[in-house]
């Protein structure tokens, strides 16, 4: 199961570093003269330096990225209900968001953070019921075939 986690978080940890990264650009080169691979505030902390604010936003884009990815794991755990896993995961990355999200400058105020918030409670949402419905699907499936092959063994 740690070999899993560790794979995942790995992998996870790339995306992120590349989707941050992205964003950063996209949002810095609309908001600027040209092209910033930070905010204007994780430059501020940096001291101005770019390479240092580039090396930040990749760190944290990058453990933002692995917690994501790694916490998919809590769907394997046999004995944890879905609507438990999906909470547990839910609430890892929106508490882990948050942070994050202040510290890199992605967000500047709470109302930002409740919007961003709720959109992934919803995006959580769907993603239960779907699952839920997929596997609601498969049960009804494998009871039929349980009931069919009784009804031929007599």
């Amino acid at each position: 199961m740690l070999k899993i986690v560790l794979r995942r978080a790995g992998i996870g940890f790339l995306i992120g570093v590349f989707v941050g990264n992205l964003i950063a650009v996209l949002t810095g080169t609309s908001a600027t003269d040209g092209i910033t691979f930070a905010s204007k505030q994780l430059l501020n902390m940096a001291g101005g330096s770019p390479v240092v604010a580039m090396i930040l936003q990749s760190l944290f884009s990058g453990l933002y990225g692995a917690v994501c990815f790694g916490g998919m794991t809590f769907y394997d755990v046999e004995r944890l209900p879905l609507a438990a896993a999906t909470a547990l995961h839910c609430a890892l990355i929106i508490l882990l968001f948050i942070p994050i999200a202040l510290l890199l400058g992605w967000v500047s105020n709470i109302i930002e953070i409740l919007i961003i918030a709720s959109m992934q409670l919803v995006a959580f949402f769907i993603i239960w019921l779907i699952m839920y419905l997929i596997y609601k699907k498969q049960v009804r499936e494998l009871n039929d075939l349980m009931n069919k092959t009784k009804d031929e063994i007599k």
